[in-house]
């Protein structure tokens, strides 16, 4: 009978966990709000500082597509009564990309080129990876999850941009 309530127990324990993670769809909402904010402000940067070409219009194309998705996915929140709620994912996502962006900030030439691009791939990498095994999978409306999905597509498109980039100043 104790190993059956211990069983219980971890399971009652391991299910809480799991629920604690979840997001609401409102949740969902601002994280992608704030991530879209994010790229905006570091792209905004990059666009002034950057050295090399390639990365500025990397940087400028960020900005108007980060722009874009943020529109859309106000739209696509105001049409399915999505308001978006803070949480802590947004909060220590805006904190983190606050951090960064204040470091590359510091950063010149080559080394902000650099750095600029290699956050891009470190953030792109975890929003894919968070749509992919998080926010999707947790969406409950189907026309923002159809949003989400989407903006997955760009998301992988703009990883593979920043790869390429990448490289050519890894050269």
């Amino acid at each position: 009978m104790n190993l059956f309530r211990a069983i219980l127990a971890s399971l009652v324990i391991m299910f809480s966990a799991v629920h604690a993670w979840a997001l609401s769809d409102s949740e969902i909402a601002e994280v992608l709000m704030t991530a879209n904010e994010a790229e905006i402000d570091a792209g905004k940067v990059a666009k002034s500082k950057a050295a090399d070409k390639t990365v500025k219009d990397f940087a400028e194309h960020m900005v108007s597509e980060h722009e874009e998705n943020k529109k859309e996915g106000k739209k696509i929140t105001k049409d399915e009564k999505i308001s978006t709620k803070s949480n802590d994912t947004a909060k220590d996502l805006k904190k983190e990309a606050k951090e960064k962006l204040s470091d590359l900030k510091k950063k010149k030439g080559k080394d902000f080129d650099l750095a600029y691009i290699q956050n891009q791939i470190n953030m792109h990498q975890q929003l894919l990876t968070d749509l992919e095994q998080k926010y999707i999978p947790q969406a409950q409306n189907p026309q923002f999850k159809n949003f989400l999905n989407e903006t997955k597509t760009h998301v992988e498109q703009h990883l593979a941009k920043a790869k390429e980039v990448e490289a050519t100043l890894t050269k």
